[in-house]
């Protein structure tokens, strides 16, 4: 494991316009372990290699497809090498609804058969083709999009209600807060996506989770770190700042009132 992650910004080395970058891949080189602020969906369609996602590991050949979304680190190994179809996606362009179904529960990760990754890779194809032309027509390409995101719709099985809170409006702030947890959004943030004053949206919030927002947001914290402790051989002191702390101290006291022991005795507990 390398000893940090990196983290990928969806427009860090792209001038686009638009919310969505698709491209082509030949990679021969592994990857660092590494997040992103997007959600990305990427196909193989020759090759061989394996893929380590949130410390788990899943051998690649054609056909392997996966979403990640914005709490998941992952890095991809070429062995020799993997051609794949990689798209980025902004979150701010899916629903509600959609983007609840695609980032609850565990990262998507499937092995299609060779009918559909054909189906899978021609959408893609069109998507890229779109992405790459003069000018992007942006509501097709969105339209596109959403053919391919419901197509992987298909493969996962109905849960039911996936965010099974009551109030619509503090639903919406919690699904942010699940993807974003890492960059600190503050209380005012979360209400305007409510569309509720920040007073309202306080005691709303706290009605509806039984706890307060700092509480909240702390408790995805904590639990991101568990999982990087036990996943990766990251350093406490990066763990702290991955999770989005920006005190050590504040992060190891949180840790231990949340789980009674601090992280390296939390780490060992597990060998």
């Amino acid at each position: 494991m390398g000893e940090r992650i990196y983290r990928y910004l969806l427009k860090a080395n792209v001038n686009d316009p638009s919310n969505i970058v698709v491209s082509e891949r030949d990679v021969k080189l592994s990857s660092a372990l590494h997040w992103h602020n997007f959600i990305e969906l990427e196909l193989v369609i020759d090759g061989n290699g394996y893929h380590i996602l949130n410390g788990q590991r899943f051998e690649l050949s054609r056909g392997s497809l996966y979403l990640l979304r914005l709490v998941d680190f992952h890095e991809v190994n070429p062995r020799p090498r993997l051609k794949l179809i990689n798209m980025a996606i902004d979150d701010s362009l899916l629903s509600e609804d959609l983007l609840a179904k695609l980032t609850s529960g565990t990262p998507l990760i499937y092995s299609l058969d060779e009918k559909e990754t054909c189906v899978m890779e021609q959408l893609l194809r069109l998507c890229m083709e779109e992405n790459n032309s003069k000018e992007p027509d942006q509501q097709y390409l969105k339209n596109l999009l959403i053919c391919v995101l419901l197509r992987i719709l298909k493969l996962v099985p109905d849960s039911g209600d996936v965010v099974p809170f009551i109030d619509k409006p503090i639903q919406a702030a919690i699904l942010y807060l699940h993807m974003h947890f890492r960059e600190n959004p503050k209380l005012t943030e979360l209400a305007k996506i409510s569309h509720y004053n920040a007073s309202h949206f306080s005691t709303t919030f706290h009605k509806e989770l039984g706890m307060t927002y700092s509480q909240y947001l702390n408790m995805l914290k904590i639990n991101y770190a568990k999982e990087l402790l036990l996943s990766t051989e990251l350093k406490v002191t990066e763990i702290c700042f991955e999770c989005g702390f920006t005190s050590q101290s504040n992060f190891l006291r949180l840790f231990k009132e949340h789980t009674g022991l601090s992280p390296l005795e939390f780490r060992r507990k597990d060998i």
